[in-house]
């Protein structure tokens, strides 16, 4: 047997097993191990790394295939097993090839027949065609060009050849042509014959599709976005982690045409073609597209792309060729007999010669019969020969034909076209009401909507009623409750680029100032309160071409913003009759061109739908501004917890830094946000009537009780056993169900506050709880592995579910009660039947997963993870069916909102984001800008100080002689946890967790190595005495060391089972201690990288280890806010400090001198600092100012060797102090985003959206 067929047997066994097929990292690994290749040289022959062949893919398929073959398959031994299974089916075939087809085999052949009789078919933005004229031939000729044959059994015309399949093809054409019409109309008909086909026949036709994909670029997406839409659908959602490139992304999605048939449809690639320039060529930063078609068109494959547009794209031109695979078809106009059924249906009258006159002067093109036939209507009654007569239109092409028809509209007509174009999608009545200035009635709205779609200019996208399906005792069942959406309006897409291309003359005439500000006050360029991807189109359409033209009339940036400044007093100075859109406009393109904003003046308009969220606007003056629709940046931090009230009116978000955050959902603005605990809220929950809110925290043992409108206390905290992890109300709201740090669970009378059971069955921490909806059962999740039920009547657990191989992060019951999902530490969801305990495992998350949610109707399940992906489940299919991609962390948090149409999810980049669950499209985003100062160090010469942020990903450095940041650092791409200086102070490492560990250069300022140490956080770094290695610890449960100087990798210290947290070495760098999450310390010998001792007696925090100065005993933070030091040798704890009322959160050690004894200092979540004398367990001072936790503390010297303290802390401040007499001597704290901002008497901001603007940095001045 050789490759080929061992593909084709591993392929049948998984598809029948798994309903998938192999991928192609599978397909990869599985033909190289065939050829006696490792996975390096496999790795060197594809884009895969021989780290992710080896450690994830490989595994991973050898277990599919175990799994699916039913014995042990490994690297070496998976050609005999393939082989055995092939050898004993070609017995049973000729077994049975005598023997008459019963009853089973026939179902099963039918089954089969009815499975691949569905294709994965995706149409994206495409509209439905009502109506379709003509084209037979196109067509006929395009199933030919892609199908290798006619369609529906038509035999070919005499003389024509049969065509071989073209795997590149482009319809070509003026617009309004009917370019688009026609590629939908083909993929439908790809579509249906493909099901027809199937049905007859029992094995698949090798001319059907597996998937049929229609897109349009007329936004144009980045083609790195495309690819990430395209390569997972493609996978059926089992391949997200792409690479990095586009060009391995293209390979990528070129290995899925190699394996399925698939027809993917790309509409308007004119969008990203350049104008003005020679045809075919790219606009700036799309010229990827071009080696996507020229690799698509020249690589041998089994699918076709069909691209639309109104220039040929140079890669076609070079590769096409009527003999060859890649084709361009010229779309002419309809014929008579088709343009007359145009005309017929506008009801227009006229002799046959006459209407022959009038499509040949419009050349048969259908949108251009459309709009000159509603004229005829309008302004001739119908009389063609009347029109004729006036002999003034003679076809020069749509767009004189469009400047013809819009200058003949009204100013309101006018007004509405430019904001559909604006708006790029369907827009309803009460969005163009709200749109539009001066005010006008929705009565004279709806008018013009009716005149623009009898002039064939908009179209109306109609009325629909859902009928939602939902899980009803297990199975789907019609709800009879429906839904009715609000008719909205657009345009077909050359008219809209024909609006967009006046709107953007216009605005850079005005900007020039050589018309005034008119379009600029009407109009917003991009919209604040747009969906996210929207408002991208309208940056990339509308804002970017405008600053291009600008910056090329102006020649430099500097001479524009002057002159745009210019504008801006002009604009202060020219009263308004009424307020408008132009400041805002002005405001958008500063910010696009990255113009420094600092001091500029605002004052006195109105900054309407204005986008600022990343913006510094420091000493920018807003005073008595109206700020109505715009956007501002969010206090958020790391994101634990989301949730949405029962009614779906408020949204909730919870923090790291013990914040809750109310929104109202409609408008997405903050309605309250209060300090609940120290830190995290990790366990909460909406009562079910929505006017209470339940939290806890890990770092405290209180459950708190708040009213939901004004954010108070209703009640004394209940005071439960140990720390918190899960909180939730019944559905009654009776009662509370608490999960908690050692295993146990509680429940609780909410209204007497008396508890009311402690269950016991968990080993350790209950991560999550779920009540049925019933209220009568209680799911548990925990990190013993186990998720496990209770009986609430008895307080008993009913049942234990088990197969999770690592910590069980949460749980969920579905909405009938009879299911329940769970998250795991493992990678996996698993689906439990409860009457049964079988699970169904769900696996594609590379990552561990956070949190699980069943939609309202129990049709989908909705995953997050460590991945920083979303992803949905169908759960009649058990598949994936969408992965959202956009946080650029993990996602701790998801819910559905109880209409079942968007999703919330909370990430710990401090981002919220709102999803679109049918188009997986992000609509809102709320971006959190806060620099929490979690790590500091001082250089060894007491001249510079570096600081790391966990919420910002910010390195800085900064002269603390001088209270400045010499620079700011930006290359990380997830928290910054920890900074370390060298000890000859030239150089600092920074660890992140994004998986790196930089060299910085202090002179030159320049990363000048980075180190790839681990697969995901890296949380601790240290460096030795002697500065030769480099220590890192990581999430990872792993210890790394490397050589400094050369980055080599010198050994990996594995023992651990938790992530570990920090790690040290001791006074001579013969030993490293490290701390896991779990408090468990160990110790290693440096040189051999073997561990020596393990000290688990001490119930630490995994937070931070130090070595005394001795090299003999060390230090820890213990659980009960002590500190706590013991003897290496023998583990005997020495001595206990206490003074801290909340958690030690860091530790500094300095060595004695000759005047001076060995200090310890401790910053902890009590925002108070202590030092401490560590021979006589004396504390020597209490250093009090910051206002938050203090996550770092370090000591240095200045340059007369007074010794100094640096302690950083989620206040967003370092702090200098001097040791000997306690005084803080200076402050050090970076610009906030809106530092000095003045919003004196502005409106359009609620109280909220005051309180979080001053928070970062905005003042009230007078």
């Amino acid at each position: 047997m050789d490759v080929e067929k061992g593909l084709e047997v591993a392929n049948t066994v998984v598809l029948a097993k798994t309903r998938r097929r192999l991928s192609p990292v599978e397909v990869a690994i599985l033909s190289g191990s065939w050829q006696g290749q490792t996975y390096e040289e496999i790795a060197s022959s594809t884009n895969y790394a021989a780290s992710y062949l080896k450690r994830y893919a490989g595994p991973k398929l050898w277990q599919l295939l175990s799994d699916v073959l039913g014995e042990a398959v490994s690297k070496t031994n998976f050609r005999a097993s393939l082989e055995h299974l092939y050898q004993r089916e070609s017995e049973e075939v000729q077994a049975e090839a005598s023997e008459p087809k019963n009853k089973a085999s026939e179902q099963r052949n039918s089954e089969h027949r009815a499975d691949t009789a569905s294709p994965c078919v995706d149409w994206g933005e495409a509209v439905d065609v009502f109506t379709f004229y003509g084209r037979q031939p196109e067509l006929e000729l395009l199933h030919q060009w892609i199908k290798g044959k006619f369609p529906f059994g038509k035999q070919s015309p005499s003389g024509v050849p049969q065509a071989s399949r073209c795997r590149l093809i482009c319809l070509l054409g003026m617009g309004g042509i009917g370019k688009t019409s026609l590629s939908i109309k083909l993929a439908q008909q790809i579509a249906i014959s493909r099901t027809e086909e199937g049905d007859r026949s029992s094995t698949k036709p090798d001319s059907l599709f597996e998937f049929v994909i229609w897109r349009s670029l007329r936004d144009a997406p980045p083609l790195d976005d495309l690819l990430e839409d395209l390569i997972p659908l493609l996978s059926r959602q089992q391949d997200i982690d792409l690479p990095k490139g586009t060009s391995a992304k293209i390979t990528r999605l070129i290995q899925y045409l190699k394996q399925d048939r698939c027809l993917l449809v790309l509409d308007n690639v004119e969008s990203i073609l350049q104008s003005g320039q020679v045809v075919g060529s790219y606009r700036s930063g799309y010229e990827a597209y071009g080696e996507l078609f020229q690799r698509v068109g020249a690589t041998e494959h089994q699918s076709c792309l069909l691209l639309t547009s109104r220039e040929k794209p140079s890669e076609i031109a070079t590769l096409e060729g009527d003999a060859l695979p890649v084709r361009s078809l010229q779309l002419t106009g309809l014929t008579t007999t088709d343009s007359n059924s145009i005309l017929e249906a506008k009801g227009l009258m006229g002799s046959d010669a006459d209407r022959n006159q009038l499509i040949e002067h419009y050349r048969g093109n259908p949108l251009a019969l459309k709009i000159v036939a509603t004229s005829i209507r309008e302004l001739f009654d119908g009389d063609i020969a009347e029109f004729l007569e006036q002999g003034t239109i003679v076809f020069n092409g749509l767009r004189r034909l469009l400047d013809e028809q819009i200058e003949r509209l009204s100013g309101l007509e006018q007004q509405v076209m430019n904001w559909l174009a604006i708006n790029r999608e369907g827009t309803t009545i009460d969005q163009l009401h709200a749109d539009i200035i001066p005010t006008v009635s929705k009565a004279r709205l709806l008018e013009v909507l009716e005149r623009l779609g009898r002039r064939c200019l908009i179209e109306t996208i109609a009325q629909t009623r859902i009928e939602r399906k939902s899980v009803q005792n297990g199975d789907a069942k019609q709800n009879s409750k429906a839904e009715r959406i609000p008719s909205s309006f657009t345009q077909q897409p050359v008219v809209m680029e024909y609006v967009i291309e006046h709107i953007i003359e216009t605005a850079v005439a005005e900007l020039k100032g050589t018309q005034s500000f008119n379009l600029l006050s009407h109009y917003a360029l991009i919209k604040a309160s747009a969906s996210d991807y929207i408002r991208e189109s309208q940056i990339r359409l509308i804002l970017e071409p405008i600053a291009t033209q600008l910056c090329s009339a102006f020649g430099s940036t500097a001479a524009l913003s002057q002159h745009l400044q210019q504008q801006l007093r002009q604009l202060k100075n020219t009263p308004e009759t009424y307020p408008g859109y132009a400041a805002a406009n002005l405001l958008s393109l500063l910010n696009y061109l990255q113009i420094d904003l600092n001091g500029w003046d605002f004052s006195h308009l109105p900054i309407w739908q204005a986008y600022l969220p990343d913006t510094p606007l420091h000493q920018v003056n807003f005073t008595e501004c109206d700020f109505t629709g715009s956007v501002f940046a969010q206090t958020l931090s790391s994101l634990v917890n989301v949730a949405f009230s029962p009614d779906g009116c408020l949204m909730l978000s919870c923090d790291s830094d013990g914040r809750i955050h109310l929104w109202d959902t409609a408008s997405g603005q903050p309605k309250l946000s209060w300090q609940a605990h120290n830190e995290f809220v990790w366990g909460f929950s909406f009562s079910p009537d929505g006017q209470t809110i339940a939290s806890g925290s890990p770092h405290d043992s209180l459950i708190k009780l708040w009213d939901v409108q004004t954010g108070q206390l209703l009640r004394e905290p209940f005071q439960i056993a140990k720390t918190s992890w899960a909180v939730r109300f019944s559905p009654d709201g009776k009662w509370l169900a608490i999960g908690e740090e050692e295993g146990f669970l509680e429940l609780w009378d909410v209204e007497t506050g008396i508890r009311l059971a402690f269950l016991e069955g968990h080993s350790d921490i209950v991560h999550s709880v779920a009540f049925s909806p019933d209220g009568k059962r209680l799911v548990s999740g925990s990190g013993d592995c186990a998720v496990r039920l209770w009986d609430l009547s008895t307080f008993s657990e009913m049942r234990q579910f088990e197969g999770h191989r690592h910590t069980v992060l949460s749980v969920s019951f579905s909405p009938n009660g009879q299911y329940v999902a769970s998250a795991s530490w493992d990678k996996t969801v698993r689906l439990w039947h409860l009457a049964t305990g079988e699970p169904i495992c769900f696996e594609g998350h590379t990552d561990l997963v956070w949190t699980v949610s069943f939609s309202p109707d129990g049709l989908l399940l909705a995953t997050a993870g460590q991945d920083q992906t979303i992803r949905l489940w169908d759960l009649q299919t058990e598949q994936p069916i969408r992965t959202l991609l956009g946080h650029r962390a993990c996602v701790s948090a998801i819910a559905f909102h109880p209409d079942g149409k968007t999703l919330l999810s909370g990430s710990a980049d401090s981002m919220q984001k709102v999803w679109d669950v049918t188009t997986g499209q992000a609509l809102k985003t709320w971006q959190g800008h806060l620099s929490r100062v979690w790590s500091v160090a001082f250089s060894p010469d007491g001249q510079h100080i570096i600081s790391g942020s966990a919420t910002d990903l910010l390195v800085r450095l900064w002269n603390p002689l001088e209270d400045t940041c010499l620079k700011t650092f930006n290359e990380h791409t997830h928290w910054v946890w920890d900074v370390t200086f060298s000890r000859d102070g030239k150089t600092f490492v920074s660890g992140s967790s994004d998986g790196t560990v930089k060299l910085w250069d202090v002179q030159t300022q320049q990363c000048i190595n980075t180190l790839h140490c681990h697969a995901n956080c890296i949380f601790g770094t240290a460096i030795s005495p002697d500065g030769s290695i480099l220590a890192s610890a990581s999430n990872d449960a792993t210890v790394k060391l490397w050589d400094l100087h050369s980055g080599t990798h010198l050994h990996t210290l594995v023992g651990h089972d938790f992530p570990v947290w920090h790690v040290t070495f001791s006074p001579d760098g013969r030993w490293l201690a490290s701390i896991a999450k779990n408090g468990i310390v160990r110790l290693w010998q440096v040189e051999a990288g073997t561990c020596m001792q393990v000290f688990d007696q001490h119930d630490l925090l995994g937070f931070e280890v130090e070595f005394c100065a001795d090299g003999q005993t060390l230090l820890g933070i213990g659980s009960d806010n002590s500190i706590k030091q013991w003897d290496i040798a023998t583990g005997e704890c020495l001595q206990v400090l206490r003074g801290h009322t909340a958690l030690v959160r860091s530790l500094a050690l300095r060595p004695p001198t000759s005047n001076r004894p060995q200090i310890l200092a401790s910053g902890s979540a009590d925002n108070t600092i202590r030092l401490w004398d560590v021979d006589s367990g004396k504390c020597l001072n209490v250093l009090e100012g910051h206002t938050g936790i203090i996550f770092s503390v370090a000591f240095g010297c200045d340059a007369t060797g007074r010794l100094l303290l640096a302690s950083g802390s989620f206040d967003e401040t370092i702090r200098l102090w001097d040791v000997e007499s306690g005084e803080c001597l200076r402050v050090l704290k970076s610009d906030r985003l809106y530092e000095g901002m003045n919003i004196r008497r502005a409106t359009g901001l609620s109280d909220g959206q005051k309180a979080v603007l001053k928070q970062l940095g905005a003042v009230e001045w007078m």
